[in-house]
């Protein structure tokens, strides 16, 4: 963490209040919080002011000795209706922070550069730190980017990820809508009480935020910039980060100033939605059933129709065909129809086995078009043909979406310069394969726009389990929750989750097309239960995951269930009139 904490003097609420402060401190205490190793590079004084003592206690911060009345300090006012006025700013010893204090911090390292009064040092700092393989992150300041907005804009194009609230980005982009950035990179846009947007390069996700009752707004920006970037380095999306991070901001405001972030309280978790809730009872004998269940065993995607091992198209068939692995259902009147079933080869296939098939085709016909610069190429009516059924028809309900996948996953492919087998290569390059990969798929469009990450789980499923062994999994890694809507029936039937809302559940019942609020809530909460049936079975999540993936032949959409010849029979709420969210979606 690039950047000086400050003493400062705050008026709010009719009071002025003495705080240790600065965007240097509550980002670096917001990450050590969130579970990150934090080193604060600034200048540090001696003796350490009191304020800043506890700080000092939890940080590694490395720098040059100062006095302490060298420190920047800043007298800021809230006004009611959110505004903030600077009465005060000093720099001091802020512009003595030297590149050469950055201790050796390689590839796979993350790094945040605060918001300096001087935009051109924090541009440098970026750029060096980039260069050196650290993932940077950086801020910026309305007065900065009114008075400085050509660098504040390259410190943008420098940035993984970049943050910034709502008056800044509309002085940066024009408004909050018209963010966008380079494939790859990342923008945080803090709204307050609404929550945050999400911008990867061209895709944005709307977070919410906790209902609290403010008392210091003071850091609550930089509490989500330090808790965003410490979750993303441990493993999260993007946007999963942004909660767990507009929590944390949240927390911090209920305080005068960083005494939240000091406090021994356990970080806040992402509140969950009361419509549903786990049952622990039920999720730990489904657990036990799948730890010694047969059919509990990881699937290594061979045998038709996928490709052989050691079959070089392989890698193009599972990304270009794993993106497309969602929506084989159609709706009518407002509620669920049919699942897709089509005919290909004299036989009548299902939706994923339909695509795989079809697929397999498509790579014997024109393996190119496979690759990354033949996906980004494709014209829609391509991309029918190659998924035509017998009658010459491409039956996927979600019809120009598929190929609008296709070719966004191209682009960025080719915009990032990487093949899947460079892709592959740069993870394995790692400490921690699994999560340099999914860090890249997050970048990926195809991929990157599902918080839950269903299609980025199949493929690392998919890449660690094929013969071929692409993918290789470093120390405690494994596959995430893959929730696609079999699993989420499986769920809600099992009982280890329950709709506790009686509209949602009639709604689920009678199998209705939801609303993306009610959705998000089913999924998020099969998502926990199926990591803590992971954790107390002790199995991976593709030996997990092919037990739920095959559940749906016994709790079928269309038919009855056939109870005896579920293994989970035992522990099943038998809640049959539920079904999974009827809701469109390029997710799963």
């Amino acid at each position: 963490m690039v950047g000086s904490p400050s003493l400062d003097l705050l008026h709010f609420g009719g009071r002025s209040v003495r705080s240790a402060g600065g965007a240097g401190l509550y980002t670096a205490l917001a990450a050590q919080r969130a579970g990150a190793d934090v080193t604060v590079v600034s200048p540090r004084p001696d003796p350490m002011p009191l304020e800043l003592e506890p700080a000092d206690r939890l940080l590694d911060w490395r720098g040059p000795s100062i006095p302490p009345d060298a420190l920047p300090h800043f007298e800021i006012e809230y006004l009611p209706g959110g505004e903030t006025v600077y009465h005060q700013a000093v720099r001091g010893s802020e512009g003595d922070i030297r590149y050469d204090d950055v201790p050796d911090a390689g590839p796979g390292a993350f790094a945040y550069v605060v918001p300096l009064l001087d935009p051109a040092l924090q541009l440098g700092f970026a750029r060096r730190l980039s260069a050196a393989g650290v993932r940077v992150g950086c801020g910026t300041y309305a007065p900065g980017v009114r008075q400085h907005g050509d660098i504040v804009a390259r410190v943008v194009g420098a940035s993984d990820y970049f943050f910034c609230n709502e008056e800044e980005a509309g002085l940066l982009f024009g408004s909050i809508d018209d963010v966008a950035v380079a494939p790859g990179r990342v923008v945080f846009v803090t709204r307050g009480a609404r929550g945050a947007r999400v911008i990867l390069g061209d895709h944005a996700i709307d977070i919410a935020a906790p209902t609290v009752d403010e008392l210091d707004p003071t850091g609550a920006g930089d509490t989500f910039c330090g808790t965003a970037l410490a979750r993303i380095a441990a493993g999260d999306h993007p946007a999963i980060a942004a909660r767990g991070a507009a929590a944390c901001a949240a927390r911090t405001v209920t305080r005068i100033g960083p005494a939240a972030l000091l406090s021994d309280e356990p970080p806040p978790l992402t509140p969950r939605d009361d419509r549903l809730r786990l049952d622990p009872d039920r999720t730990r004998r489904v657990a036990e059933i799948i730890a010694s269940a047969p059919e509990a065993t990881a699937f290594d995607f061979t045998g038709p129709p996928f490709p052989e091992p050691g079959d070089p198209v392989a890698l193009d068939f599972f990304f270009a065909g794993t993106l497309q692995q969602f929506g084989f259902w159609s709706e009518r009147g407002g509620r669920y129809d049919a699942p897709m079933i089509a005919s290909l080869g004299g036989r009548a296939l299902k939706g994923s086995d339909y695509l795989w098939t079809a697929f397999r085709r498509w790579a014997s016909e024109a393996r190119d078009e496979l690759t990354p610069g033949g996906q980004a190429a494709l014209a829609d009516a391509d991309f029918n043909h190659r998924l035509r059924d017998e009658d010459g028809v491409n039956p996927l309900p979600q019809g120009p979406l598929h190929p609008a996948c296709a070719r966004a996953y191209g682009r960025d492919m080719l915009a990032l310069g990487l093949t899947p087998t460079s892709l592959l290569a740069e993870a394995d390059a790692t400490e921690r394969p699994l999560a340099r990969f999914l860090r890249r798929l997050d970048q990926l469009g195809g991929y990157k726009e599902d918080p839950w990450r269903k299609k980025s789980a199949l493929l690392t499923a998919i890449l660690s389990q094929r013969p071929e062994r692409f993918l290789r999994f470093g120390d405690g890694e494994d596959v995430p929750p893959i929730i696609d809507y079999h699993c989420q029936r499986s769920c809600l039937r099992l009982g280890v989750v329950t709709v506790v809302e009686e509209a949602l559940a009639a709604k689920l019942a009678n199998r209705e097309v939801v609303s993306a609020d009610e959705e998000e809530a089913v999924r998020a909460a099969c998502h926990e239960a199926v990591a803590e049936i992971r954790r107390l079975s002790g199995r991976p999540m593709g030996a997990v995951d092919w037990f739920f993936f095959q559940n749906r032949t016994r709790c079928p959409e269309m038919s009855e269930p056939d109870c005896p010849a579920c293994p989970a029979d035992a522990a099943c709420a038998h809640r049959t009139e539920l079904f999974q969210p009827v809701f469109r979606t390029p997710s799963y």
